[in-house]
């Protein structure tokens, strides 16, 4: 080789070693930048707060920041080149979204939402919720070398999130269960929800369903005005509106009664935004109410009908007494009576010989016309006695004392028939002397409002409880000037056939109404103000007919007064097995 090729070739080497040192510098210089870049890159990956991995397209980690491997629980030195599906998620869910990945790598856009959202095991095994924002990482030529990836630990908004979700869950569960319609709106008076009973009476399928609604869009559009006029009102004032009673149409075209209340809703800023209320359905509790009321006015006439049954029958007791005490007096006074009677017939019957004895002396006053003194004696004897007036006078006075004796006598009979009602047998008796008898006892309470008529047909004796059909004629005369009210006339009418007698009582007074006709033997029923009657003098009246085999019948019209007619049978045998 010749000395200038060597030479060429020598400097030629020189520039190529001086090129290469260049170019190695150059290259150093790179790396430098480069590390230093790179170290800035992880120095800002780190400074995030969030999870930063880099994996290559067999995902396996390339890069981690500070952040994952504190969540990871692992240092970095740990974790290069580990494979990440593998090894930081949970199995089986880790193989499964693995294969998703290499979709990803491979070109499936899609793949990419199927890793948005996965959880990673923790430094302590559990699992954390992540959120994941992931883009491909391409060389030079564009190819896919691998990902890079941020997750947001998204655990305690996620655990925040279904705890919300269950405690709503759980509230409109709760709302569900309360027996009562529960609602809340906006301020708007749109509906922000409701429980199902709500929705149910709205007639709509679920609550969601009323959502957006207003009052106008319901079944109960018609009282829509009010409802909302009241929502305004209690959130102007921001005063709770408690238990008033309103009415509402319901889906199925029916009205109801509610019992409401409402109260403002107002949020933590002291806004508000919106009104809650509640209500039931006192319909049913209300017809109850009536019912009530009307059982309790019921139960009240009826108390107080049976208050005065009660004194009637404390007033009858007394009468037993009384009556008793009556015989009692009467047997005492009847033997009085009876010698005072004889005494005055003795007395009637003396009185008249001595009248006559001085009749006989009046005759031999001629004789002492010869003794003057001895005449005016006797003159002066007739006149101061009064003898003319004397004779007849005292026949008089004697006549009325007897007719005064018999007329007591009679009383006394009288009272001890009425004494014997609860001893008495069944025997022959008189009805129109028993009427007769009865008139006497009630003859000062209807002297003063009713003239007396009779029509006595003469009906033959029956064999009867004497005592208790009296009762019953007391009971209807008693009723009769009852129905007076001022003057009137009682009519007495007796009268018979072959097989039956009857005694009608009559009256000119009020009568009694058609729709009361029917019902006035029913035990308790009296058209009487409360506390003037008991409604059981006629239903006594009537048991006692029927006792005797017969019955007791009413006709009557308003204003033109009463007949009460007590028909017996003559014939008693029909009855007495019976009594």
């Amino acid at each position: 080789m010749k000395t200038d090729e060597i030479a060429q070739l020598q400097g030629q080497i020189e520039r190529e070693r001086a090129a290469r040192k260049q170019a190695e510098a150059l290259l150093e210089e790179k790396i430098r930048e480069l590390t230093l870049a790179n170290r800035l890159l992880q120095r800002y990956l780190d400074s995030v707060p969030c999870m930063v991995v880099a994996l290559d397209t067999r995902g396996c980690i390339v890069m981690i920041n500070r952040a994952g491997c504190s969540l990871l629980g692992q240092p970095e030195s740990a974790l290069l080149g580990q494979p990440w599906f593998e090894r930081c998620l949970p199995q089986p869910a880790g193989r499964s979204l693995f294969r998703s990945y290499l979709q990803l790598v491979a070109g499936d856009v899609h793949a990419r939402e199927r890793l948005t959202e996965y959880p990673v095991l923790d430094g302590e095994g559990r699992q954390r919720e992540m959120a994941w924002h992931t883009g491909m990482l391409t060389d030079a030529t564009g190819q896919v070398v691998g990902t890079l990836s941020s997750g947001e630990d998204v655990t305690e908004r996620e655990l925040a999130a279904t705890a919300t979700a269950e405690s709503r869950e759980l509230l409109l569960k709760i709302i569900d269960t309360v027996p009562a319609r529960v609602f809340w709106k906006d301020t708007d008076l749109r509906f922000l929800g409701c429980n199902t009973a709500f929705a149910r009476d709205a007639g709509m399928a679920s609550r969601d369903d009323m959502v957006g609604k207003d009052d106008y869009q319901m079944a109960w559009a018609a009282q829509a005005d009010l409802y909302r006029a009241d929502d305004q009102a209690v959130m102007a004032s921001r005063i709770p509106r408690l238990f008033f009673e309103e009415q509402q149409t319901t889906a199925s075209g029916e009205t109801v009664w509610l019992r409401t209340s409402k109260v403002p809703l107002i949020n933590d800023d002291g806004e508000t935004f919106g009104v809650l209320g509640v209500y039931e359905d006192i319909t049913e509790y209300r017809r109850i109410e009536a019912d009530n009321r009307v059982h309790v006015a019921e139960l009240t006439a009826l108390n107080t009908m049976l208050i005065e049954a009660q004194n009637q029958m404390l007033r009858s007791v007394k009468m037993a007494s009384v009556g008793r005490l009556a015989a009692g007096v009467a047997n005492e006074i009847d033997n009085p009576f009876a010698f005072i009677h004889s005494n005055l017939v003795a007395l009637k019957e003396n009185v008249a010989d001595l009248l006559s004895v001085v009749a006989a002396y009046e005759k031999l006053e001629p004789m002492l016309a010869k003794d003057p003194d001895a005449l005016a004696s006797v003159v002066q004897a007739k006149s101061a006695a009064n003898l003319d007036f004397l004779q007849h006078d005292i026949l008089n006075l004697i006549g009325e004392s007897l007719d005064g004796v018999q007329r007591a006598r009679k009383i006394v009979d009288t009272l001890k028939d009425f004494s014997r009602v609860d001893t008495a047998e069944w025997r022959l008796a008189n009805l129109e002397t028993g009427l007769e008898n009865t008139l006497s006892i009630v003859w000062n309470e209807i002297k003063y409002k009713a003239k007396i008529k009779k029509d006595y047909a003469g009906i033959p004796e029956i064999e009867c409880l004497a005592p208790q059909l009296n009762q019953v004629f007391l009971n209807l005369l008693i009723n009769a000037v009852q129905s007076i009210d001022e003057r009137g006339i009682i009519i007495l009418r007796t009268d018979f056939d072959e097989h039956e007698v009857w005694v009608e009582v009559g009256d000119t007074g009020r009568g009694i109404d058609p729709e009361h006709l029917e019902r006035i033997f029913e035990p308790f029923f009296t058209t009487k103000p409360a506390g003037k009657g008991t409604g059981l003098g006629l239903s006594l009246a009537d048991n006692i007919v029927r006792r005797h085999g017969g019955r007791l019948e009413a006709r009557s019209k308003p204003d033109k007064g009463s007949v009460f007619r007590v028909t017996l049978p003559r014939d008693r045998s029909a009855i007495k097995s019976d009594s």
